[in-house]
């Protein structure tokens, strides 16, 4: 209860923002000035998850004049569409029955996080990570039509699973996680990393120079039973990934159906690391993108080296390992990036505990005043489509 009380208690903060911020909303693609509710959550991605329940998806790719692959549903994975559509008996619009779905999975996605992660930082200190994680700058994702929080929900029950020993029972949420969004390849990554460094510890080579930070964010070591049923696991979050690839291909035809599709958006193939190469230049120009760049992993690799953040346990550290190491092989850093960021829940954990033990109850203020000014310049500047006007100066 005193999770879903915070919960509550920032979720409301954000649609107090948003519904402020939509007072000075100019016309849109998708509605007019000053949306109400229903159209402000309508914005973005949002209509393509219309769409799927509408229109379902294409068993031709919409092609260019150049026959390239353009942009279509089969970007969008299933799940919430689908969710949505049982409660269509409501007679409610597609976009409010789909607010609904995320803001049941929010709350859940809370309270599992809390179960998962407070027994390391302590109870009072999980309930600032949930008001820290639930105030970041894309909070408003979290009770929109999208399906990030649906994902989020399902990935922190199958590493709340695995953390307990629990890998054959996480087993069939990873597809359902898999249809929700594209996160079978990452949670394969950070499993299958958690699964290396112990069987590596088990035999007595890990290199010395990782041996004590491993040591630290391992904890107590897997059985050999134990070792084969996260590989099983493992195994399953890798062919998930392959799941809605699989019927994207069957359905069209294509066997790149998917990965065409989804690059689309990009307008470029998909080339491993390559993005954040372009990318960097393309944020700061041509010369200035390789010191971004550098100064973007030198601060990932601190962070995800941090004693704040091995100390919430081997599953935790090796999921936002392998959840990083996913987005820089194949993300375009674009302005979604900090969305992408949500599924780090346990960087908010770690965070709370570090401001906790070194700055005490100011610095978890200080942080969460930072999160909700954060969501006051995403929402004007994101998701309202600069409803301000910016003049840069030095």
């Amino acid at each position: 209860m005193q999770v879903l009380l915070v919960w509550a208690a920032c979720t409301a903060f954000t649609l107090l923002l948003a519904r402020l911020g939509a007072q000075d909303t100019p016309a849109t693609p998708w509605a007019g000035p000053r949306p109400s509710w229903s159209e402000h959550v309508s914005f973005w991605d949002s209509g393509w998850y219309a769409r799927i329940e509408s229109e379902g998806y294409p068993t031709e790719l919409p092609l260019d004049e150049s026959g390239q692959v353009t942009q279509s549903t089969w970007a969008f994975m299933p799940l919430l569409p689908t969710l949505a559509g049982l409660l269509s008996w409501t007679g409610a619009s597609f976009y409010a029955r789909a607010a609904l779905v995320s803001l049941v999975s929010s709350a859940l996605a809370a309270v599992l996080s809390d179960r998962w992660l407070a027994p390391r930082t302590g109870a009072p200190t999980s309930l600032w990570a949930v008001a820290l994680v639930w105030s970041g700058p894309c909070a408003l994702i979290l009770q929109g039509a999208y399906a990030e929080p649906l994902a989020l929900a399902l990935v922190v029950a199958v590493l709340l699973l695995a953390d307990r020993r629990r890998f054959l029972s996480a087993l069939p949420l990873v597809p359902l996680a898999a249809l929700a969004r594209p996160v079978g390849l990452p949670l394969a990554a950070g499993l299958g990393l958690w699964w290396l460094a112990d069987l590596l510890r088990s035999r007595g080579v890990l290199p010395a120079a990782v041996r004590a930070p491993l040591e630290s964010a391992l904890g107590a070591g897997l059985s050999a039973a134990e070792r084969l049923r996260l590989f099983v696991l493992t195994v399953a979050a890798l062919a998930s990934a392959l799941l809605w690839p699989a019927l994207a291909w069957a359905a069209t035809g294509r066997a790149d159906a998917y990965t065409a599709t989804e690059t689309a958006w990009r307008g470029s193939h998909l080339l491993p690391f390559t993005p954040w190469v372009l990318r960097s230049g393309w944020w700061v120009g041509e010369h200035l993108g390789p010191v971004l760049l550098a100064g973007v992993l030198l601060l990932a690799g601190a962070a995800l080296g941090s004693r704040a953040l091995r100390s919430t346990g081997a599953v935790a550290w090796t999921w936002c390992v392998g959840y990083v190491l996913y987005l820089l092989v194949f993300f375009d850093p674009t302005s979604s990036l900090l969305r992408l960021l949500l599924p780090l829940v346990p960087v908010g954990w770690a965070l709370a505990g570090a401001l906790e033990r070194h700055h005490g109850p100011r610095g978890l203020v200080l942080a969460l005043v930072v999160g909700i000014l954060g969501q006051v310049l995403w929402i004007s500047w994101v998701w309202d489509v600069a409803s301000v006007s910016i003049q840069w100066v030095p």
